[in-house]
């Protein structure tokens, strides 16, 4: 009977290890979807401001026509941050999902520990109390260790997106204040 309960424990393991790499490979196959798709885009609208701006200089009014493809440039600068807001964006998003991933993975294995560490000290001979008392300590330690780790590695995420978007802020402010002044001149 013993030899069942073990067999039927490794094969639960099994199951959910297969289960775990499968939810794993989605967020990470979802994720590359996505980025692909944001590349295409960025790609498409990189070419059309390409061709806009590559018309030829025409005799006529060279304020306009330079006003017309400063604009262009204004229109690539705006699509570009987009594009690296986006990017950012869904890399916070994976790493969030990969994070809560990691955190349920690190829980469930906390969860068996605990319960073999449980099952030991029922059945351990005398005076091994310490053990198991240094044991959930450990395991208490390392969770909470996990824990800021996981915190830690989302808020250098967030702030990284948050310096990309304020750095590119400027030459945006830049960007548009120069094509206001050239069109009110």
């Amino acid at each position: 009977m013993n030899t069942l309960v073990t067999t039927q424990k490794l094969a639960k393991a099994a199951n959910g290890n297969i289960e775990a790499f499968q939810s794993l490979a989605d967020t990470i196959l979802n994720a590359t979807e996505r980025l692909m798709a944001l590349n295409i885009d960025a790609a498409r609208n990189a070419c059309a401001c390409v061709s806009a701006g590559a018309a030829p200089l025409v005799e006529g009014d060279m304020r306009e026509q330079f006003a017309s493809r400063l604009a262009v440039q204004n229109q690539s600068l705006e699509q570009a941050a987009d594009y690296f807001r986006n990017i950012n964006a869904l890399f916070i998003e994976t790493q969030g999902e990969i994070a809560a991933f990691g955190t349920r993975q690190f829980d469930e294995a906390a969860r068996g520990l605990g319960e073999f560490v449980e099952q030991f000290a029922h059945s351990a001979p005398a005076g091994t109390n310490e053990f198991v008392n240094a044991m959930k300590t450990a395991m208490s330690n390392a969770s909470a260790a996990y824990e800021s780790f996981v915190k830690t590695s989302r808020d250098v995420a967030e702030t990284n997106l948050a310096a990309a978007s304020n750095a590119l802020q400027p030459i945006l402010t830049a960007q548009a204040s120069n094509t206001r002044g050239r069109k009110a001149a």
